[in-house]
């Protein structure tokens, strides 16, 4: 079997079980944190942003789906909320986006490689996120030592509040 995925406990996934690992994680952070609105009915804001398109995808699946000019959900992933919190440690704010925010957050447990390689497997087309170069340099040095890093800065966020 050739496999497209490995995780730092060396266990490694193929095409097919990677997407369901994908998508069940999605739907997982859904139930975990209560997201889904009472009508059952989600939307988001129009983007050609290549999470939002993944998410449109995983979501469509089981909700319905609409673009509003007043979102309930956000692409907001690992990456972004690892990078935007840290962003606020060196200001001295420790504090941070949480998957249950005001927008609700389905992909905040899923890092850009995790998406990138799931959008290939798709064939999901989007543009891809800008990120903060300074921060993203720091991360480089970090994730040498600490292939972990983003879910590491997420949780220590959660066990600040």
């Amino acid at each position: 079997m050739a496999y497209v995925w490995e995780f730092t406990n060396q266990r490694k996934l193929g095409k097919k079980e990677f997407i369901d690992y994908i998508e069940k994680k999605v739907f997982r952070t859904i139930r975990k944190y209560n997201l889904l609105p009472k009508n059952r009915i989600i939307k988001l804001k129009k983007s050609n942003d290549l999470h939002t398109k993944i998410l449109i995808s995983i979501l469509s699946r089981k909700f319905k789906t609409e673009f509003s000019t007043k979102p309930n959900f956000d692409s907001m992933n690992l990456s972004s909320a690892a990078e935007a919190t840290f962003q606020n440690i060196l200001k001295g704010k420790f504090e941070g986006p949480r998957p249950n925010d005001r927008l609700a957050h389905p992909l905040y447990y899923h890092s850009d490689a995790e998406l990138s390689l799931y959008a290939k497997l798709t064939n999901t087309k989007g543009t891809t996120p800008k990120r903060n170069k300074k921060i993203q340099e720091l991360f480089k040095k970090f994730l040498k030592k600490n292939q972990d890093l983003e879910i590491n800065v997420v949780k220590a966020l959660s066990q600040l509040s």
